[in-house]
Protein backbone atom coordinates (compact mmCIF):
# COMPACT_ATOMS: atom_id res chain seq x y z
CA UNK A 1 0.00 0.00 0.00
CA UNK A 2 2.78 2.55 0.58
CA UNK A 3 4.16 1.78 -2.68
CA UNK A 4 1.47 2.42 -4.19
CA UNK A 5 0.96 5.71 -2.33
CA UNK A 6 4.29 7.16 -3.48
CA UNK A 7 3.96 5.90 -7.10
CA UNK A 8 0.61 6.45 -7.98
CA UNK A 9 0.90 9.39 -10.27
CA UNK A 10 -2.89 10.63 -8.87
CA UNK A 11 -1.62 10.28 -5.29
CA UNK A 12 1.82 10.94 -4.87
CA UNK A 13 3.97 11.78 -1.88
CA UNK A 14 0.78 14.17 -0.14
CA UNK A 15 -1.27 10.57 0.63
CA UNK A 16 1.96 9.04 2.41
CA UNK A 17 -0.42 9.05 5.51
CA UNK A 18 -2.98 6.62 4.29
CA UNK A 19 -0.77 3.52 5.19
CA UNK A 20 -0.05 4.84 8.16
CA UNK A 21 -3.56 5.14 9.33
CA UNK A 22 -5.07 2.59 7.94
CA UNK A 23 -2.71 0.23 10.02
CA UNK A 24 -3.57 2.24 13.42
CA UNK A 25 -7.50 2.06 12.70
CA UNK A 26 -6.81 -1.96 11.89
CA UNK A 27 -5.02 -2.61 15.31
CA UNK A 28 -7.83 -0.06 17.12
CA UNK A 29 -10.53 -2.54 15.15
CA UNK A 30 -8.89 -5.90 16.46
CA UNK A 31 -8.58 -4.62 20.01
CA UNK A 32 -11.91 -3.38 20.56
CA UNK A 33 -13.45 -7.08 18.72
CA UNK A 34 -11.55 -9.06 20.85
CA UNK A 35 -11.71 -7.47 23.96
CA UNK A 36 -15.39 -7.03 23.78
CA UNK A 37 -15.84 -10.49 22.09
CA UNK A 38 -17.72 -9.24 19.33
CA UNK A 39 -16.79 -12.62 17.04
CA UNK A 40 -15.16 -15.82 17.65
CA UNK A 41 -11.14 -16.45 17.86
CA UNK A 42 -11.17 -16.56 14.21
CA UNK A 43 -9.39 -13.55 11.66
CA UNK A 44 -12.68 -13.32 9.77
CA UNK A 45 -13.18 -9.89 11.33
CA UNK A 46 -9.60 -8.45 10.85
CA UNK A 47 -9.42 -10.00 6.91
CA UNK A 48 -12.72 -8.87 5.68
CA UNK A 49 -12.29 -4.89 7.63
CA UNK A 50 -8.52 -4.69 6.20
CA UNK A 51 -9.98 -5.63 2.63
CA UNK A 52 -12.82 -3.30 3.23
CA UNK A 53 -10.78 -0.03 4.24
CA UNK A 54 -8.39 -0.79 1.23
CA UNK A 55 -10.91 -0.40 -0.68
CA UNK A 56 -12.04 2.63 0.68
CA UNK A 57 -8.75 4.05 0.82
CA UNK A 58 -8.17 3.85 -2.98
CA UNK A 59 -10.77 6.27 -2.91
CA UNK A 60 -9.49 8.36 0.30
CA UNK A 61 -8.81 12.47 -0.52
CA UNK A 62 -9.26 13.75 2.85
CA UNK A 63 -6.82 13.34 5.52
CA UNK A 64 -9.29 14.85 8.04
CA UNK A 65 -12.45 12.24 7.68
CA UNK A 66 -9.71 9.69 8.39
CA UNK A 67 -9.07 10.90 11.49
CA UNK A 68 -12.23 12.24 12.75
CA UNK A 69 -12.73 8.31 11.94
CA UNK A 70 -9.76 6.49 14.03
CA UNK A 71 -11.68 9.28 17.12
CA UNK A 72 -14.52 7.62 16.50
CA UNK A 73 -13.24 4.09 16.48
CA UNK A 74 -11.64 5.31 19.96
CA UNK A 75 -14.58 6.22 21.47
CA UNK A 76 -16.55 3.14 19.92
CA UNK A 77 -14.02 1.47 22.05
CA UNK A 78 -14.87 3.40 25.24
CA UNK A 79 -18.82 2.73 25.05
CA UNK A 80 -18.96 -0.94 24.18
CA UNK A 81 -16.71 -1.55 27.07
CA UNK A 82 -19.35 -0.12 29.03
CA UNK A 83 -20.72 -3.73 29.40
CA UNK A 84 -18.74 -4.84 32.23
CA UNK A 85 -20.61 -1.47 34.41
CA UNK A 86 -17.03 -0.56 36.35
CA UNK A 87 -15.70 3.14 35.12
CA UNK A 88 -18.95 3.85 33.05
CA UNK A 89 -18.53 7.47 34.16
CA UNK A 90 -14.90 7.67 32.45
CA UNK A 91 -16.07 5.67 30.07
CA UNK A 92 -18.73 8.29 28.68
CA UNK A 93 -16.46 10.78 29.41
CA UNK A 94 -13.72 9.70 27.65
CA UNK A 95 -16.19 8.66 24.25
CA UNK A 96 -17.55 12.12 24.19
CA UNK A 97 -14.25 13.43 24.56
CA UNK A 98 -13.42 11.92 21.57
CA UNK A 99 -16.01 12.29 19.83
CA UNK A 100 -15.94 16.17 20.09
CA UNK A 101 -12.42 16.05 19.34
CA UNK A 102 -13.18 13.79 15.88
CA UNK A 103 -15.95 16.67 15.07
CA UNK A 104 -13.50 19.92 14.82
CA UNK A 105 -12.22 17.48 12.07
CA UNK A 106 -15.35 16.23 10.69
CA UNK A 107 -18.55 17.99 11.76
CA UNK A 108 -21.17 14.98 11.04
CA UNK A 109 -19.30 13.35 13.84
CA UNK A 110 -21.42 15.04 16.02
CA UNK A 111 -24.19 12.78 14.87
CA UNK A 112 -22.34 10.22 16.89
CA UNK A 113 -23.38 11.47 19.99
CA UNK A 114 -26.75 10.17 19.58
CA UNK A 115 -25.08 6.73 20.23
CA UNK A 116 -23.67 7.83 23.40
CA UNK A 117 -27.04 8.98 24.79
CA UNK A 118 -28.49 5.67 23.70
CA UNK A 119 -25.65 4.28 24.72
CA UNK A 120 -26.80 5.13 28.23
CA UNK A 121 -30.45 4.35 27.52
CA UNK A 122 -28.85 0.64 27.29
CA UNK A 123 -26.97 0.51 30.21
CA UNK A 124 -28.04 2.53 32.60
CA UNK A 125 -31.09 4.90 31.52
CA UNK A 126 -31.81 5.90 35.48
CA UNK A 127 -28.77 7.85 36.90
CA UNK A 128 -29.07 10.94 35.97
CA UNK A 129 -25.56 12.33 36.25
CA UNK A 130 -24.78 10.05 33.30
CA UNK A 131 -26.96 12.64 31.10
CA UNK A 132 -24.56 15.31 31.89
CA UNK A 133 -21.53 13.59 31.01
CA UNK A 134 -21.26 14.22 27.05
CA UNK A 135 -22.03 18.22 27.86
CA UNK A 136 -19.17 18.46 30.25
CA UNK A 137 -17.22 16.94 27.47
CA UNK A 138 -18.08 19.11 24.53
CA UNK A 139 -17.23 22.11 26.88
CA UNK A 140 -14.09 21.03 27.73
CA UNK A 141 -13.23 20.61 24.29
CA UNK A 142 -14.94 23.79 23.22
CA UNK A 143 -13.01 25.88 26.02
CA UNK A 144 -9.38 24.61 24.82
CA UNK A 145 -10.39 24.61 21.13
CA UNK A 146 -11.20 28.42 21.56
CA UNK A 147 -8.36 29.01 24.17
CA UNK A 148 -6.13 27.68 21.05
CA UNK A 149 -7.59 29.63 18.95
CA UNK A 150 -7.62 32.45 20.28
CA UNK A 151 -3.63 32.22 21.04
CA UNK A 152 -2.77 31.19 18.22
CA UNK A 153 -4.91 32.96 16.12
CA UNK A 154 -6.01 29.29 14.70
CA UNK A 155 -9.46 28.67 13.35
CA UNK A 156 -10.35 25.01 14.32
CA UNK A 157 -13.59 26.31 16.44
CA UNK A 158 -15.92 28.33 14.47
CA UNK A 159 -15.77 26.22 10.83
CA UNK A 160 -17.65 23.46 12.95
CA UNK A 161 -20.90 25.21 12.49
CA UNK A 162 -19.88 25.93 8.78
CA UNK A 163 -19.13 22.14 8.01
CA UNK A 164 -22.71 20.93 7.95
CA UNK A 165 -22.86 20.17 4.39
CA UNK A 166 -23.58 17.30 2.16
CA UNK A 167 -22.13 16.59 -0.92
CA UNK A 168 -24.62 14.06 -2.23
CA UNK A 169 -27.12 14.97 -4.64
CA UNK A 170 -28.94 11.86 -6.33
CA UNK A 171 -30.56 13.40 -9.08
CA UNK A 172 -27.30 15.04 -10.74
CA UNK A 173 -24.80 13.38 -9.25
CA UNK A 174 -22.27 11.69 -11.62
CA UNK A 175 -21.99 7.86 -11.07
CA UNK A 176 -18.91 7.32 -10.45
CA UNK A 177 -17.24 4.00 -8.74
CA UNK A 178 -16.61 5.62 -5.64
CA UNK A 179 -20.63 7.02 -5.77
CA UNK A 180 -21.50 3.07 -6.35
CA UNK A 181 -19.38 1.72 -3.66
CA UNK A 182 -20.99 3.89 -1.40
CA UNK A 183 -24.36 2.97 -2.05
CA UNK A 184 -24.23 -0.53 -1.95
CA UNK A 185 -22.33 -0.24 1.51
CA UNK A 186 -24.85 1.99 2.77
CA UNK A 187 -26.97 -0.65 2.24
CA UNK A 188 -25.25 -3.77 3.49
CA UNK A 189 -24.80 -1.64 6.55
CA UNK A 190 -28.50 -0.86 6.59
CA UNK A 191 -29.76 -4.47 6.32
CA UNK A 192 -27.10 -5.76 9.04
CA UNK A 193 -27.93 -2.76 11.54
CA UNK A 194 -31.37 -3.41 10.93
CA UNK A 195 -31.25 -7.30 11.25
CA UNK A 196 -28.98 -7.02 14.43
CA UNK A 197 -31.17 -4.41 15.83
CA UNK A 198 -34.37 -6.69 15.48
CA UNK A 199 -32.89 -10.22 16.11
CA UNK A 200 -32.01 -9.93 19.80
CA UNK A 201 -33.77 -13.05 20.83
CA UNK A 202 -31.18 -14.90 18.49
CA UNK A 203 -28.66 -12.97 20.59
CA UNK A 204 -27.49 -13.73 24.42
CA UNK A 205 -28.52 -11.25 26.67
CA UNK A 206 -24.54 -10.62 27.77
CA UNK A 207 -24.42 -9.64 23.72
CA UNK A 208 -27.25 -7.38 23.30
CA UNK A 209 -26.03 -4.12 25.05
CA UNK A 210 -22.92 -4.43 23.28
CA UNK A 211 -24.74 -5.22 19.60
CA UNK A 212 -27.32 -2.52 20.50
CA UNK A 213 -25.02 0.18 20.19
CA UNK A 214 -22.88 -1.24 17.19
CA UNK A 215 -26.24 -1.44 15.33
CA UNK A 216 -26.56 2.54 16.47
CA UNK A 217 -23.86 3.55 15.39
CA UNK A 218 -24.28 1.69 12.28
CA UNK A 219 -27.16 3.51 11.27
CA UNK A 220 -25.88 6.64 12.17
CA UNK A 221 -22.98 5.82 9.71
CA UNK A 222 -25.30 5.37 7.11
CA UNK A 223 -26.73 8.94 7.63
CA UNK A 224 -22.97 10.22 6.85
CA UNK A 225 -22.43 8.04 4.27
CA UNK A 226 -26.13 9.12 2.75
CA UNK A 227 -25.14 12.67 2.93
CA UNK A 228 -21.41 13.05 2.64
CA UNK A 229 -20.87 9.69 0.99
CA UNK A 230 -18.33 8.76 3.56
CA UNK A 231 -17.80 5.11 3.91
CA UNK A 232 -15.38 4.89 6.55
CA UNK A 233 -17.71 5.13 9.28
CA UNK A 234 -19.34 1.97 7.86
CA UNK A 235 -16.49 -0.44 8.23
CA UNK A 236 -16.72 -1.70 11.72
CA UNK A 237 -20.05 -2.51 12.04
CA UNK A 238 -19.99 -4.46 8.09
CA UNK A 239 -17.15 -6.33 9.29
CA UNK A 240 -18.70 -7.66 12.81
CA UNK A 241 -21.54 -8.09 11.17
CA UNK A 242 -20.34 -9.94 8.13
CA UNK A 243 -18.17 -12.12 10.37
CA UNK A 244 -20.91 -13.23 12.88
CA UNK A 245 -22.84 -14.29 9.61
CA UNK A 246 -19.71 -16.23 8.27
CA UNK A 247 -19.47 -18.05 12.23
CA UNK A 248 -23.23 -19.46 11.79
CA UNK A 249 -22.85 -20.63 8.15
CA UNK A 250 -21.82 -24.38 7.81
CA UNK A 251 -21.47 -23.99 4.21
CA UNK A 252 -17.79 -24.42 3.57
CA UNK A 253 -17.95 -23.33 -0.18
CA UNK A 254 -20.51 -20.27 0.38
CA UNK A 255 -18.29 -19.72 3.74
CA UNK A 256 -15.09 -19.41 1.43
CA UNK A 257 -16.98 -17.44 -1.44
CA UNK A 258 -18.21 -15.00 0.36
CA UNK A 259 -14.57 -14.52 2.23
CA UNK A 260 -12.97 -13.86 -0.85
CA UNK A 261 -15.10 -11.41 -2.11
CA UNK A 262 -14.11 -8.70 -1.02
CA UNK A 263 -10.58 -9.33 -1.70
CA UNK A 264 -11.59 -9.76 -5.70
CA UNK A 265 -13.74 -7.00 -5.42
CA UNK A 266 -10.30 -4.89 -4.00
CA UNK A 267 -8.22 -5.83 -6.60
CA UNK A 268 -11.17 -5.03 -9.30
CA UNK A 269 -11.29 -1.36 -8.21
CA UNK A 270 -7.60 -0.75 -7.49
CA UNK A 271 -7.36 -1.90 -11.43
CA UNK A 272 -10.22 0.07 -12.96
CA UNK A 273 -9.36 3.17 -10.85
Amino acid sequence: MGCLVITDPYLGWGFIWIPFLTLISIGIFQFLTLRNNLTQSNSYSLWIYSCLLLIAALYATDVTIFIAYLFCLLALRRLLNMRNGQGIVKKIFDASLWIAIATLFYSWCSLFFIVIFLSIVVYNIKNVKYWTIPFIAISCVALLTFTVDQLLETMYLFPVYDGFDYSFDYLHTKWSVPTIVSILLSCIAFLFSMAILFAFPNISLSARSRFSVLGFSGLCSIVICALCGSVFFLLPVLAIFLARFLQETNDKIFKESLLWLPFITMLILFFIR
